[in-house]
């Protein structure tokens, strides 16, 4: 049964101010998003923390120093998927669209439907996720300035574009160390990390991105991580029509993880690769065959850390019903 709370507090998070809606009337409609201004004029002011809900929306990172700070006072927060909210908001006839009408959408959904608080995130993964999150962004950086160089014509500028390059690529060199670095040291504590790096084609930075973005991996059931991660093809259903299923929503940044060891694993895995082709066989075009053999890859690695096993190693695949995803264990060679 969902933990039933006496206040719930809805926050419209931007990246200026925070819009607050409190069921008790009890603190300012409007504070600035600063770390001492949320201590301050929100956190202090709660005194029931235990029966307090806090629910805000996934912005892409402007309510990680909000949610950090609530939970480290043990206030239970509920990150929302934006989306779900919106259409919440629709159902309940709100269809004008502000920050002081987003807040008060954003309580009503604490309050009437059960949303599982997000659980703290160790030093350790805040680390990794600052570190992955780099990454993807000078990655993109280099991609930019490598564009830019097509279309330079002047010999200063071009030269000036390169020199960026050579030095974000250096940049990229560095925080791929670091992440190397912090998993090994995180895996003399936490055999997560050997289990998924012990997945051919899975190496250090996928390893981080799972551990940073997907933490729930190994404690959910297969159907649900292959909805957490954007895999889970969502039925398309009504009265005698069953239209195209589709795969809505998702973590992103998960999936373009696995997108490149997907791929390997068609190739050298022979449970996916066999998996593969008997799709292929049914006529399934190719994103399609790529999506499925996503999921059963996440799956079978949600399994491992389940069981605690390596990749390789004779692990029962048969302990529970809803949860086998092969007929064999997923024993692999990587190929050449």
């Amino acid at each position: 049964m969902s933990k039933k709370y006496s206040r719930v507090i809805g926050i419209d998070v931007s990246q200026e101010t925070l819009e607050i809606s409190d069921s008790k009337s009890k603190l300012a409609s409007q504070i600035e998003n600063l770390p001492a201004d949320i201590q301050r004029l929100l956190i202090a002011k709660i005194q029931d923390k235990a029966n307090t809900l806090v629910v805000c929306e996934a912005t892409g990172g402007l309510e990680i120093d909000l949610v950090d700070l609530l939970q480290e006072n043990n206030v239970d927060v509920v990150i929302a998927n934006p989306a779900q909210v919106r259409h919440f908001a629709k159902g309940h006839g709100f269809l004008e669209k502000t920050d002081t009408i987003d807040a008060k959408v954003i309580r009503l959904f604490g309050e009437q439907v059960q949303a599982t608080p997000a659980k703290p995130r160790t030093v350790e993964q805040k680390k990794l996720t600052a570190l992955t999150r780099r990454r993807a962004q000078v990655i993109d950086l280099i991609n930019q300035e490598k564009n830019r160089s097509k279309q330079c014509r002047d010999k200063d500028a071009l030269g000036w574009v390169k020199e960026s390059i050579k030095q974000l690529e250096t940049q990229l060199n560095t925080v791929d160390s670091a992440i190397t670095s912090l998993l090994d040291k995180m895996a003399e504590d936490d055999p997560e990390i050997e289990i998924l790096l012990s997945v051919p084609g899975i190496g250090y930075t996928t390893t981080a991105i799972i551990k940073g973005e997907l933490p729930e991996i190994g404690k959910i059931s297969r159907n649900k991580i292959a909805k957490l991660v954007g895999v889970a093809p969502l039925a398309n259903q009504s009265g005698t029509q069953d239209g195209k299923r589709s795969i809505r929503g998702g973590r992103s940044i998960v999936r373009t993880a696995l997108y490149m060891p997907t791929m390997s694993a068609m190739r050298h895995n022979p449970t996916i690769a066999a998996y593969a082709m008997r799709l292929r066989r049914h006529g399934k075009p190719h994103k399609v065959v790529v999506t499925a053999c996503m999921r059963k890859l996440v799956t079978i690695m949600n399994l491992m850390v389940k069981q605690g096993t390596k990749w390789g190693e004779k692990w029962d695949d048969t302990k529970k019903g809803d949860e086998r995803v092969t007929s064999s264990s997923p024993t692999c060679s990587t190929g050449s």
